[in-house]
């Protein structure tokens, strides 16, 4: 009987398009090459995107001169603010936020996306009695974030290459 109702169960979220965040493959229009310029070529964002392009079979140029398009991230900002507080003035919930800007620029020089903003943000609360856990929690959201704002970026460049490519066509 379990069987049974896991296997309608299954079937009702299939039916209806339930997919797991982050499964679909995003494909992209004959695209062979990119650079990825970023403020710390070794921070977080360059690598997941770095990754993500490579999955997609698309080749990450060590040049920009060698690269169909360049993928720019510039003004990268974190910040974090209470936006709770308990009776006696104790901080108990933080918003915790990250920014981008993104552009996008063809062989050519030309901007297809130009100064794009591009966040993510976060709440959690304090625990001032476990404050290891809270730093650490606080750490897991801006790994979650980095991950959130290298997809939007990954998505956001797909789709300024498409309309590119549509446009010349």
């Amino acid at each position: 009987m379990k069987f049974v109702s896991i296997i309608f169960v299954l079937s009702l979220l299939i039916g209806c398009g339930f997919q797991l965040r982050g499964t679909e493959q995003v494909v992209f229009l004959d695209l062979h090459s990119i650079y990825i310029e970023t403020g710390d070529v070794h921070g977080d964002i360059h690598r997941i995107l770095q990754d993500k392009f490579q999955q997609s079979k698309v080749e990450v140029s060590a040049d920009p001169s060698e690269a169909q398009y360049t993928v720019l991230i510039t003004d990268e900002r974190n910040s974090r603010r209470a936006i709770a507080h308990s009776s006696s003035q104790i901080v108990t919930e933080y918003e915790i936020a990250q920014e981008v800007s993104l552009h996008l620029v063809n062989k050519e020089g030309d901007y297809l996306i130009s100064q794009e903003k591009v966040s993510a943000e976060r709440f959690y609360a304090l625990n001032d009695q476990i404050l290891d856990s809270s730093f650490q929690e606080e750490r897991l959201l801006r790994e979650e974030m980095q991950q959130d704002l290298s997809e939007q970026i990954f998505r956001r460049v797909n789709a300024g290459i498409q309309g590119y490519e549509n446009k010349k066509n």
